[in-house]
């Protein structure tokens, strides 16, 4: 088999494995509400989520809401704290722009690999599919 051939056919065995996968949605009961600006929404807390489960609802959030590519990164505007939007209740900031975290564009895709999951520091990042996988332990089959 010609390697060209190859190629395609891991090609289509990778779309076929990935289209269910993009379809499933995680089951994560946590809110979310929209930001000052088209790219900024608030995911807020509730008991029991740590901050793998706010990282998945941002990322599922961003793809399914704003359209988010996969290589879309995902900053922290504001760390976890008092809601700007909901009084009484505790939230993380988040943007798909790098300047809305206070970052410039060299700092925006230069920034250090998160080692854990961060919800306490402005201009913490993921790229999408990266926080698309603290999803896979609460998937509901659409």
């Amino acid at each position: 088999m010609p390697n060209h051939a190859k190629m395609t056919a891991v090609a289509l065995v990778m779309t076929i494995i990935a289209a269910p996968a993009y379809a499933f949605r995680p089951h994560i009961p946590l809110d979310v509400r929209a930001g000052e600006s088209p790219t900024s929404y608030e995911v807020f807390e509730q008991r029991g989520a740590g901050p793998t489960h706010i990282w998945c609802v941002a990322a599922d959030h961003a793809r399914r809401n704003l359209d988010a590519a996969s290589a879309q990164r995902i900053y922290i505007f504001k760390p976890l704290g008092a809601s700007q939007t909901e009084p009484g209740r505790q939230s993380v900031g988040f943007t798909l722009s790098p300047a809305e975290a206070g970052l410039d564009q060299g700092q925006a895709g230069s920034g250090p690999i998160l080692s854990f999951t961060s919800i306490r520091q402005i201009g913490a990042s993921l790229n999408l599919t990266h926080a698309l996988q603290y999803c896979t332990d609460h998937i509901d089959v659409p």
